[in-house]
């Protein structure tokens, strides 16, 4: 199954094309420019760069979150409409999770991490069973220094939520063990491995789904706020 793969959930958005679980092609998209104008062509370069068309897709596979706001939105949109174009399945992975399938099978505990700001991440705990991810705690925000205290045995720890807050941290104490800087930030790497599995059981989107995103957006913050209690 050729299937396409697309991470927005972070400021290091990518695509990723692949033949099963066989990675094809991999490509950034640019950083620090607007990430609606630039999806299209880069998938359009992607594709090109292993002589395949958009016809040839057979299935998608898109980060649900969680993450930020507009980025979701945008790469939700856009796989959707080639899920509409096309007439092909498409899955969500969780970005923890996508994290974690960037990593090789261990037999260790992995905490995901997903940085919102100083001190505060989006944060997941999973296993490795018989080649799949299992998920042992659900996407949730907390801080840092909460979540490490918590860990009682020996833990592997990825993402940006360690890498931009280690500094903050006691040297000893935990029994973390930092995975290579490759696993800092997600990819659409590990959302196309995982997307295949979700894909292989008919785990599909529902049509007219929203992201996943644990937090409400800048936007609905004032809202929320006015509708607390008064006097």
């Amino acid at each position: 199954m050729i299937i396409l793969a697309l991470e927005t959930a972070t400021v290091h958005q990518s695509v990723a094309v692949f033949n099963d679980q066989d990675l094809l092609a991999y490509l950034d998209c640019e950083s620090g420019k607007p990430l609606t104008p630039q999806i299209i062509p880069t998938i359009d370069r992607l594709l090109t760069s292993v002589s395949l068309q958009v016809s040839d897709l057979e299935g998608l596979a898109v980060s649900m979150g969680p993450g930020t706001f507009t980025g979701l939105r945008v790469g939700l949109a856009t796989m959707t409409g080639f899920r509409l174009a096309l007439n092909i399945p498409l899955v969500g992975v969780s970005t923890l999770e996508g994290l974690v399938w960037n990593q090789p099978a261990s037999d260790l505990p992995l905490l995901s991490t997903v940085s919102i700001r100083p001190g505060m991440v989006y944060w997941g705990l999973f296993r490795w069973e018989n080649q799949q991810v299992v998920c042992l705690k659900e996407a949730q925000i907390g801080e840092m220094k909460e979540i490490c205290d918590a860990v009682s045995e020996p833990t592997m720890v990825l993402g940006d939520g360690w890498v931009q807050n280690r500094n903050g941290l006691p040297l000893q104490g935990y029994p973390l063990i930092e995975v290579p800087a490759s696993g800092a930030w997600p990819s659409a790497k590990g959302i196309g491995l995982a997307g295949r599995v979700l894909l292989a059981r008919g785990a599909f989107l529902p049509q007219g789904c929203t992201p996943q995103y644990i937090q409400p957006s800048y936007a609905e913050m004032p809202k929320l706020k006015s509708l607390g209690p008064t006097g």
